[in-house]
């Protein structure tokens, strides 16, 4: 009896190592998520970024079309820039810095309740 209680109460390294990866993961899809719709929001939104930059409020839908027409050109112009052999240290630059955004989101909504 005593072994059984024994091998109960004992976790596994491996477990624990699993579960801890498994959240810090989940909380950089969260942070990542956060980040991209933030910025998102803050670019197509009536008296956002894109209706500062053209000096005066947009509808949805123009904002829309100007935010898929600048992340195509962008997409577009930005394939030729990047070697084959840095892309992916590009790709992760690019994820880091969405879940940093995600967490100044995060914090300003915390700190404001608003974006």
């Amino acid at each position: 009896m005593a072994r059984v209680s024994e091998e109960g109460k004992a976790t596994h390294p491996g477990m624990v190592r699993s579960v801890l990866q498994f959240t810090g993961g989940f909380l950089l899809l969260v942070l990542i998520m956060l980040g991209v719709g933030g910025t998102i929001y803050k670019l197509i939104a009536p008296e956002g970024w894109l209706a500062q930059l053209l000096g005066g409020s947009l509808n949805y839908l123009s904002a829309i079309a100007l935010a898929l027409v600048g992340v195509g050109m962008f997409a577009w112009f930005a394939q030729d820039q990047v070697a084959q052999t840095r892309r992916d240290k590009v790709g992760d630059w690019w994820v880091y810095l969405f879940a940093v955004a995600g967490l100044a989101y995060a914090w300003q909504f915390f700190l404001r309740g608003t974006l």
